[in-house]
């Protein structure tokens, strides 16, 4: 038990190191530091975010640190036209709408660092690498109009880019734009919609290998079924999920917007 506490103070010891070294740097930037969160506004209220995470057990992953980054559109995150006043002093990478990682911004994979390894030397290695390629989109998308004229530019930096048209329509609406807001919620819904009409019909491939199964309720026939694999190879699922057209469905009518 002793050497287990140990183990997991110096890990927290070695988290505080590297992120100094980078917060040093940064703060100059006008980031602010909070916990394990690196912080700054620009906008007035568009958060832009860098979080030190350590570890995730559920994934077997101990002793090992990565870099997250987010950029929050406040209206975009909570979906809305008229968002809370006035913002918190700090948010985190989870209520950032626009996120990625810095690993996979930089080498196209998700990497970790070896906590077992040198501070100074992951530090520094982070704050280069922020530099040169965090920084730079950050410097970018600093405004909502940045956002609309150049976020689709930087699919490396945005997990959730599929979602760009409901999010630029959440911008217009707070403006007041309400035809582009109204346009942009329509055409992301038709979107959604011809996405769910297609796999209800044509069904999702998955590779499954012999004797593996898996089961499932098929959205054509409304059953639970089992799927047995005789061979290595793909079979079809009909898993059409229609959680998220409802979903629309609902905030267009809070937002009162007409999807007919």
């Amino acid at each position: 038990m002793f050497s287990l506490c140990n183990h997991q103070g110096n890990t927290v010891q070695t988290v505080d190191q590297i992120e100094s070294i980078v917060y040093e740097a940064l703060k100059p930037y006008g980031f602010r530091k909070h916990g394990r969160t690196l912080h700054r506004f620009v906008d007035g209220d568009i958060s832009q975010v860098i979080h030190f995470q350590s570890g995730l057990p559920s994934m077997g992953k101990r002793n090992l640190m990565c870099v997250n980054l987010g950029i929050r559109v406040p209206e975009s995150f909570e979906r809305t036209f008229t968002v809370k006043e006035p913002p918190r002093r700090y948010y985190h990478e989870y209520e950032c709408n626009i996120r990625s990682r810095l690993s996979m911004l930089c080498d196209g994979q998700d990497i970790w660092y070896d906590l077992e390894k040198n501070p100074e030397t992951i530090g520094h290695d982070i704050l280069e690498k922020l530099k040169h390629n965090a920084l730079p989109i950050f410097n970018t998308l600093n405004s909502r109009d940045a956002i609309l004229a150049h976020r689709a530019d930087y699919p490396a930096f945005d997990d959730n880019r599929d979602l760009i048209k409901l999010e630029e329509s959440m911008i217009y609406g707070r403006r007041g734009e309400m035809s582009k807001a109204i346009s942009l919620f329509q055409a992301y819904y038709a979107e959604a919609l011809a996405s769910y009409n297609h796999k209800l019909e044509h069904g999702t491939q998955i590779y499954l290998r012999k004797g593996e199964s898996v089961i499932y309720r098929n959205e054509k026939t409304e059953k639970t079924e089992t799927v047995f694999a005789e061979k290595n190879g793909y079979v079809t699922l009909y898993d059409a999920n229609c959680a998220h057209l409802d979903y629309l469905k609902r905030l267009a009518q809070t937002l009162n917007i007409p999807l007919e």
